[in-house]
């Protein structure tokens, strides 16, 4: 559930870490180094299938017991492999390696094979084994590096995504309770008996707005409960002007958004398309996905407007900026006015959302 990943980046990217050092021990340098050591023999003549095995067998043990022991002392003894210290991160993967590649014998030795001296040039190539180890060691670290700065980079990121989710929450909830007071005020002289009614609404409404604050996701299905609770409240400010319905696909309600998404939406489709006329207002709220996409559409049956000259206002700027932070660009916003009425639609791709 995403809205309890808070650090799921963070998990990911670590995961991430995890499989390119198993890649590297269990893959990448068995075969590179099985490939350096089959040209070897294959240039001395003594190229065997028993002999391969048994040099695969000794290469799998010793890069395969090398990546437990990093894996262990990364996990009881993180202090030692310290991943701001390359110098310290590099001896102790050095004498990982070696240690565990004195316990095996010589995994070729070819004067035996050829049951001769050590012929020239060959104590040469064994320097250049153990060089190439080393400069596959280096490699190593290099890459696991990246991905420590990797982590870094998206736990900042993660964090100002944070800060800056918390200060539009910050601004929203103000712009709400500001409006529902302003209506209790206005019930309150001339019609004291709604005006309680909505006091009793608007307790619920804003419990439930307390607890979705409080979180950064939630489900599509806590945010239209939301919608519908504050439209229910508009209902008795209005009495018999204003109706509305909300239709949304069963497989849509467990989808994950950002919390406090949709209030912004609805609280200008009241402030704009029906308070300020005294004709019979209905709103509408439909949520569907169409291919890989999850569309959440208000209309509503205002008066026309020119929707060339819309300004943004504190809620439409919320929830753009919301969007934007969640989904960098790729997300669609628009308000069109039709003849029915005004028309806001959201479109999110599926791909960055998970179910609850």
């Amino acid at each position: 559930m995403l809205f309890k990943n808070s650090d799921s980046s963070l998990t990911y990217s670590t995961e991430n870490r995890k499989k390119v050092q198993q890649v590297m021990f269990l893959l990448l340098w068995p075969v590179f180094n099985l490939i350096l050591i089959s040209s070897l023999l294959y240039e001395f003549g003594v190229l065997t299938v028993e002999i391969i095995s048994i040099t695969a067998f000794k290469l799998w043990s010793i890069f395969g017991l090398s990546f437990l022991a990093i894996t262990l002392i990364e996990k009881y003894f993180c202090h030692i492999v310290l991943f701001d210290s390359v110098f310290r991160q590099l001896i102790v993967t050095v004498v990982i390696v070696v240690v565990i590649s004195i316990q095996f014998p010589a995994i070729i030795d070819v004067p035996s094979l050829l049951g001769v001296e050590s012929p020239d040039g060959y104590e040469r190539k064994f320097i250049l084994a153990r060089i190439v180890l080393l400069l596959e060691i280096i490699i190593y670290v290099g890459v696991m590096r990246l991905m420590h700065y990797q982590n870094h980079t998206v736990a900042v990121n993660f964090a100002l995504k944070e800060s800056e989710l918390n200060t539009l929450r910050a601004q929203s909830n103000p712009h709400f309770l500001f409006n529902t007071l302003n209506l209790i005020n206005s019930e309150i002289s001339s019609d004291p008996e709604n005006a309680q009614e909505i006091v009793y609404d608007l307790s619920d409404l804003l419990r439930k707005n307390i607890t979705l604050a409080q979180q950064r996701y939630t489900t599509l299905a806590e945010e239209i409960k939301l919608v519908s609770l504050y439209l229910s409240l508009q209902e008795k400010r209005f009495k018999n002007r204003l109706s509305f319905e909300i239709n949304v696909e069963q497989a849509c309600s467990k989808y994950i958004v950002p919390s406090l998404l949709l209030q912004p939406v609805v609280e200008n489709t009241i402030k704009y398309a029906v308070a300020p006329y005294a004709a019979k207002a209905h709103i509408r709220v439909l949520v569907e996905q169409k291919r890989d996409h999850l569309n959440i559409v208000f209309y509503d049956t205002g008066p026309k407007f020119d929707d060339s000259q819309i300004e943004e206002g504190n809620g439409f700027r919320i929830l753009r900026q919301t969007l934007s932070i969640e989904y960098k660009n790729d997300y669609e916003l628009s308000l069109e006015s039709t003849k029915e009425g005004g028309v806001l639609t959201i479109s999110i791709p599926t791909k960055y959302l998970t179910k609850e």
